[in-house]
């Protein structure tokens, strides 16, 4: 019986064990599942966000709790990145030298960053889009809605006018969807969902024809005699400036996951709308506007880059964006002034044979209006050219205009596209808009002795803006220089015997930021003043 007994027992503590070990192996199954289960989630994402987002329970669970709790919206935007599996290249290491301690250009970029990026991610978010989509505007044009680029791009996002056009932004005299943030980021996202689908969802080569053109990208995978679906980014013969411009995404998205391991502490940003976007449902003057809504003019104006003028459309858009703290300002203000009090504008095109006293009959004005709205010193006027005719119930808010509004704005009512007449040269042309005739060929790529046809079309978008879109003359006094056509910071430095790195620091710039035709560059130091 003790044999027995002895026997039952090693059989029961075997038998234990094995149990246990059993348990242990399902429990550590069970652990390993999840990982996977993670894993798998996160790789799906890179492949294809939408689809992940839609399926994976854990991932939206994951999305919600980090919008909900992260204070910090460049925590936020860390947490959503899906492209990391490329951020180990060299060529994103070499990238990532030009921004490790740079703190100097991360401060910068999220001081102009703070208005905008919440509605960005949130459009991103929106979408299932790779959060690193969000960085393009600091690669593109450093966060600036008014950068403008040697070819003609503009905004945020760096749209030309062509594809700005296609993908629905609206471009006039009044209004450039291009430098308006939520405007071209709709267009920009729209843009690059295009792109992933025709590159069959590699969003390595999404970013590469965004930046380069799809027939570049085409053309280097035709050389590589390899299929789109087979095809590495990394290894396309690609122009340079694009073998560049993804790295510098990833390598920005790796600093921002990790940025104090790169020396850079990132300002927080708060992770909630700054904004209220305010429907006015009739053209105003963004001064006055500014007033209403209590708050400086030039903050108005930069939280509002769309507008190129000194007022929103006459038809639309007429929304105005204001900081979330002053919109009851704008609201009650516009409430309480009644339509009387604003004041619209309408353009007039001169026909042969006009007078000034003519168009003042028949559109219901003054000639001392049109003379001085338009800064026309003599009665003579140019057919072609346009007049600007302001309207209003109230003739007292012309008279404010006359003497507060419009002392020393430069008004040129000129066309973004001028139609040749018969008798026209570059000179007269030039001559008619105060310009130089060298910079109306250089921007139409013709020579000065270009002998011009009648119905030809010259592009005149350079002098709107250097001329009105900003509000010029309060502005422009001796310690300001006027940004040329082909200029340089390092030439206009040289220009003035200053020190390159005193130039930035006046005007509050980096080396890598673009400048543009019409922008003020201060050229003394502000304590002079």
């Amino acid at each position: 019986m003790p044999k027995n007994i002895l026997t039952i027992l090693r059989r029961s503590f075997v038998l234990c064990v094995q149990i246990s070990i059993l348990v242990a192996c399902q429990s550590a199954t069970r652990v390993k599942m999840v990982e996977i289960e993670k894993t798998s989630t996160k790789i799906e994402s890179n492949q294809a966000p939408k689809q992940a987002r839609e399926t994976s329970p854990l991932n939206s669970i994951q999305e919600e709790d980090v919008i909900k709790k992260s204070d910090n919206l460049w925590v936020r935007l860390q947490n959503q990145f899906q492209l990391e599996n490329h951020y180990e290249n060299p060529a994103v290491d070499e990238e990532l030298t030009a921004y490790i301690y740079n703190q100097a250009y991360f401060d910068r970029i999220t001081e102009r960053a703070e208005p905008f990026l919440f509605w960005i991610v949130n459009e991103i978010e929106r979408r299932g889009l790779p959060m690193e989509l969000a960085l393009i505007p600091i690669v593109e044009s450093t966060f600036n809605p008014n950068a403008y680029s040697p070819k003609h791009a503009v905004g945020l996002w760096q749209f030309i006018g062509p594809t700005a056009k296609s993908f629905g932004l609206q471009q006039d005299w009044w209004y450039d969807g291009r430098r308006d943030p939520r405007a071209s980021t709709v267009a920009a996202l729209d843009f690059l969902e295009q792109l992933y689908k025709e590159f069959d969802e590699d969003w390595l080569l999404a970013l590469a024809a965004y930046n380069t053109g799809q027939g570049n990208v085409n053309r280097a995978i035709k050389k590589t005699a390899l299929r789109k679906d087979s095809t590495d980014f990394w290894s396309l013969p690609l122009p340079r400036e694009t073998r560049a411009h993804v790295p510098k995404i990833l390598a920005l998205a790796k600093l921002i996951s990790n940025s104090k391991r790169y020396g850079v502490e990132l300002a927080p940003i708060e992770n909630k709308e700054p904004l209220a976007i305010i429907e006015i449902d009739s053209q105003i003057d963004l001064a006055q506007a500014a007033k209403l809504a209590k708050l400086d003019y030039g903050e108005l104006r930069r939280l509002n880059p769309g507008y190129l003028q000194w007022a929103t459309h006459p038809d639309n858009p007429q929304l105005i964006a204001v900081p979330i703290n002053h919109a009851d300002f704008l609201r009650d203000g516009i409430s309480n002034l009644g339509p009387d009090r604003f004041i619209s504008w309408d353009r007039y095109e001169i026909q042969p044979g006009d007078t000034l006293s003519g168009i003042a009959i028949n559109l219901r004005t003054e000639i001392d209006v049109l003379k001085s709205v338009n800064k026309i010193k003599s009665s003579r006027i140019i057919a072609g050219d346009s007049l600007l005719i302001p309207r209003t119930n109230d003739p007292s808010l012309l008279v404010n205009i006359n003497q507060d509004d419009l002392r020393g704005r430069r008004i040129l009512p000129t066309p973004n596209i001028y139609t040749v007449r018969k008798g026209d040269n570059l000179w007269s042309i030039a001559r008619r808009f105060d310009v130089k005739s060298q910079n109306i060929a250089s921007w139409n790529n013709i020579s000065l002795n270009s002998i011009l046809k009648p119905g030809q079309e010259l592009n005149l978008e350079f002098v709107s803006k250097s001329t009105q879109n900003t509000n010029i003359s309060k502005t422009a006094r001796a310690e300001n220089y006027r940004v040329r056509s082909g200029d340089i910071l390092f030439e206009i430095a040289q220009r003035f015997s200053i020190k390159l790195e005193s130039l930035l620091k006046w005007n509050n710039l980096m080396r890598s930021d673009l400048i543009y035709p019409g922008q003020l560059i201060r050229i003394i130091p502000p304590e002079t003043n």
